[in-house]
């Protein structure tokens, strides 16, 4: 991705899903079709217990019945993995009831039942941008091309009706006769030599 520019989300997605073996989404929490929830965390420390230290070593887990094997390859020996209780081995099928309560509240009995717009859970709060940031954002929205304007905020109408480069500019506009300077340090003219003045090279030739 190095020396390219991604104006809005989507193209940094596509671009991610060239890797092989990578399927990349964007998760909009404006989106209502895939919001983003809060408050896992006192849901499951209050029905899973914790897991033991070192296991995200392992890449490969197993669940049955609320137990989990954790190898760290498809090839690893029982004897190499670990094996730990996510819940209550005794009251596994009570904490899945429980669990589906408070996600999906009473009337959904079943995982096959439930749905993300069921989902009981608070929405993540929409971070609003200050007004100090949005104020300054439009400085910078002269680079974005047009077609990728309406994504952002507050953009200037000088900067959305400005010509995108390579359009042909109106007969009447007028030119800007300003000659551009050539990058680098200007460079200094030479001093001439005076009248009856002798360069370096004539005084060193004549010291014979």
């Amino acid at each position: 991705m190095r020396g390219e520019n991604f104006y809005i989300p989507m193209e940094l997605v596509d671009k991610v899903k060239t890797v092989k073996s990578v399927n990349a989404k964007f998760l909009d929490h404006n989106d209502p079709s895939r919001p983003l929830f809060v408050g896992w965390s006192s849901l499951l420390d209050k029905y899973f217990m914790s897991p033991p230290s070192g296991y995200t070593s392992n890449y490969l887990f197993e669940i049955d019945n609320g137990l989990c094997t954790a190898r760290n390859t498809v090839d690893t020996a029982d004897g190499d993995s670990i094996t730990f209780a996510m819940v209550d081995p005794d009251n596994v099928d009570h904490i899945k009831k429980a669990v589906l309560m408070e996600l999906f509240g009473a009337n959904v009995g079943s995982i096959l039942e439930a749905s993300i717009s069921g989902v009981q859970l608070p929405r993540h709060p929409i971070k609003e941008l200050p007004a100090k940031k949005v104020k300054s954002l439009p400085a910078k929205y002269f680079s974005i091309p047009k077609e990728y304007l309406a994504y952002y905020l507050d953009v200037p109408e000088a900067i959305v009706n400005a010509a995108t480069p390579g359009e042909t500019a109106p007969s009447n506009a007028t030119p800007n006769s300003s000659t551009k300077r050539k990058p680098g340090r200007p460079r200094k003219k030479k001093a001439g030599l005076k009248s009856n003045q002798s360069s370096i090279l004539q005084f060193f030739s004549s010291a014979k």
